[in-house]
């Protein structure tokens, strides 16, 4: 089946089959007349011809997604937020995992022809991938001067997750961290800690004095740090903790278990993602959400901009807090 065969079909020309799927229709041609285009195809089994496509407008109709770490749940909600909106404008996206900071090969090898423009999810892009001539880079969960980016309000869910605390009467708050450069770079981490710290010293606590643990992205680095904060005295142990991700925050509730504390009457847990996880808990974590497919959709249309010749706009999402057992006995 080709083109011409969808044309006949679908009742249209030609040329706007082409627009259709080249993800070219938008304004020029009616969601009506898209649909019938789509349906047409779907009946008839037409495919457009990927490399003949590239071969006639120079592009590829296909955007990398470079993460971290390709194991996080986080990722791949963030990859299928970015191909739905991809998928509508005529684009696939092809997920490259870093492998922190070691994955260049991958990316080199993709970005001589074979994808239009890269989305990287807190990796760093390469001097290669910022020189004249590469492809369009957008910044996800991360600001590097000069290049677009669309990231989480973390400073806002971080603002809210602590104010949750304080009002629950918590005064020693502890936080666990990522371990720097594990997972998803930093920045975004920073931020939380930083607005942590801040409410800290808003009750006249000292961040200095607080607990404060690190750890690598595996459940048992997180357990023994976990472990670590809570197994002190009563009167130097963290009432609440304030865990980087879901992930951290299963791990300090293990540790709870495992230390015979009361979650979250002796100790309050609060995460980052709103994982599924997070709700097969026990208790049900309280959590900081973040719509990641909103994430991945926003980073692809952003993209998308640049490779129009659009100016592409920067963008933050908001987030919100999910209070659930771990914070408030049930």
């Amino acid at each position: 089946m080709t083109s011409v065969d969808v044309a006949k079909k679908a009742g249209v020309s030609q040329t706007t089959v082409s627009l259709v799927f080249s993800g070219k229709a938008g304004g020029r041609i009616s969601a009506a007349t898209v649909e019938a285009v789509r349906a047409a195809a779907a009946e008839l089994g037409y495919r457009p011809n990927a490399a003949a496509r590239a071969l006639r407008s120079g592009t590829a109709s296909a955007v990398g997604l470079v993460v971290r770490d390709v194991t996080h749940p986080f990722f791949g909600r963030t990859l299928r937020g970015a191909q739905k909106a991809a998928s509508e404008a005529g684009h696939v996206v092809v997920l490259i995992d870093d492998n922190y900071g070691r994955g260049d090969a991958a990316v080199e090898a993709l970005r001589d022809g074979a994808i239009d423009g890269f989305l990287y999810f807190a990796a760093v892009p390469s001097e290669a991938m910022r020189a004249p001539g590469a492809p369009p880079v957008v910044m996800v969960e991360s600001v590097e001067e000069g290049l677009p980016f669309v990231r989480l309000d973390s400073e806002g869910g971080a603002d809210a997750a602590m104010r949750h605390l304080v009002e629950l009467g918590h005064t020693r708050i502890g936080s666990l961290r990522l371990e720097a450069g594990d997972l998803h770079g930093g920045q975004t981490f920073d931020l939380r800690h930083a607005a942590w710290a801040e409410h800290l010293r808003a009750i006249g606590a000292d961040p200095a004095a607080q607990a404060v643990g690190t750890t690598a992205f595996d459940a048992d680095s997180t357990i023994a740090a976990a472990r670590a904060m809570l197994d002190v005295p009563v009167a130097e142990r963290p009432t609440a903790i304030l865990a980087d991700d879901d992930l951290l925050a299963a791990g300090v509730v293990a540790a709870c278990h495992q230390l015979g504390l009361r979650v979250p009457q002796d100790v309050a847990v609060v995460g980052f993602d709103d994982l599924e996880l997070a709700r097969l808990m026990s208790p049900p974590l309280t959590t900081v959400a973040f719509d990641a497919e909103a994430l991945g959709a926003a980073a692809f249309e952003t993209l998308l901009a640049k490779l129009q010749g659009r100016r592409p706009r920067d963008r933050v999402l908001e987030s919100r807090l999910i209070v659930r057992g771990s914070t408030v006995a049930e």
